[in-house]
């Protein structure tokens, strides 16, 4: 892999004292917009912690952000930061918070309509220009990730497919080989339904998987996590064996394709906060580690070995809406760059 530099200045502070801190990370001189929702950091005297950090900074306010943000409430931000010469966006709030602010922050200096970035495959160049820069450093371009399931994040397989027709298009144009695939459910590859109505059959992803790559090019990443199907930690055959049943069989054997394992992995502990349980520990993140690394070795049923990619190596304390609060807890190491992992992690081929 050749050197190359990736500068991507958002960060994140988390936890009980980090308020104070903030002047630690706001450039002195920079005009600061503060965003917040509904009014509840005046409730909880956040605002005024914020403010006492900031003592000396110029600072604009704009709140209302919804906690599904509308367009033009980000656009009414984007005129006040135009107007007010702002250069710095500090998020006060949750994820819609967040979430909004890193729209306002792309939106600011985007020639042509902001609403691209996120309806007609904005990113998508993006992507493929930070490729064309360093072509040698990128295996392949993902369309998507989980699209196929149900919920504030689902989009229709066939809209993630014409998509990909995009990106394949502007992939040629710039003249780029480059493997082109998409991440999905496990159960989004299941033809049978048997998986549930957790997500959608993602029929059209698999046929562009295959249609839009050259043989021995031609992947799909499923995530699949035996935890959320009542695995054990140290045993997750039955799991793995009723997954390749229900996804990863069609997508090998009717489509072609090779299958990759996008995320798998155990969380360390649950209630929003890492709390440890006699399920969600370090102990048992570490014996299905091991576990795991056995099977996508081909130590299966089908003795065959899987690429795969371990969810995740650190921690987000951020991620506050997954089933039994373990969102926050899936990482090898603790957040914020630790460098000590939670457990040793056993040699690697």
């Amino acid at each position: 892999m050749e050197n190359f530099e990736f500068y991507n200045p958002v960060r994140i502070l988390f936890g009980k004292g980090t308020i104070d801190e903030l002047s630690k990370h706001v450039p002195e001189g920079k005009k600061v917009l503060i965003t917040y929702g509904g009014g509840s950091i005046f409730k909880n005297s956040v605002y005024d912690k914020v403010i006492k950090a900031l003592k000396g900074y110029s600072i604009v306010e704009f709140g209302g952000i919804e906690p599904n943000p509308l367009h033009e409430t980000c656009m009414k931000a984007v005129e006040l930061i135009k107007k007010e010469n702002v250069d710095f966006i500090l998020a006060v709030g949750g994820g819609s918070v967040i979430d909004a602010s890193k729209y306002i922050a792309a939106a600011i200096n985007f020639k042509g309509d902001p609403w691209d970035i996120m309806d007609k495959g904005a990113e998508i160049d993006i992507a493929i220009a930070a490729i064309k820069a360093h072509p040698s450093s990128v295996m392949c371009l993902v369309i998507g990730n989980e699209t196929d399931r149900y919920g504030p994040g689902f989009v229709d397989p066939s809209v993630v497919a014409g998509y990909m027709d995009y990106a394949h298009s502007k992939l040629n144009a710039e003249g780029l080989l480059l493997s082109l695939t998409s991440c999905i459910t496990g159960g989004g590859a299941d033809s049978t339904g048997g998986s549930g109505a957790a997500q959608v059959y993602a029929r059209p992803i698999l046929q562009k998987c295959k249609e839009l790559n050259k043989p021995h090019h031609q992947v799909i990443l499923l995530n699949i996590y035996p935890y959320y199907g009542n695995g054990q930690a140290g045993n997750i055959a039955d799991n793995m064996k009723w997954s390749y049943e229900h996804g990863m069989n069609n997508a090998e054997n009717n489509f072609g394709l090779e299958v990759m394992i996008g995320e798998i992995g155990w969380p360390t502990g649950t209630n929003n906060n890492g709390t440890s349980t006699s399920r969600e520990n370090v102990a048992n993140a570490e014996t299905n580690f091991k576990t795991t690394l056995k099977w996508v070795d081909g130590e299966n049923y089908l003795n065959q070995a899987y690429n795969s990619f371990w969810f995740e190596m650190f921690d987000e304390p951020w991620k506050t809406n997954e089933p039994n609060g373990v969102g926050p807890s899936w990482g090898i190491y603790e957040a914020n760059g630790a460098t000590t992992p939670k457990f040793t992690i056993p040699p690697l081929q």
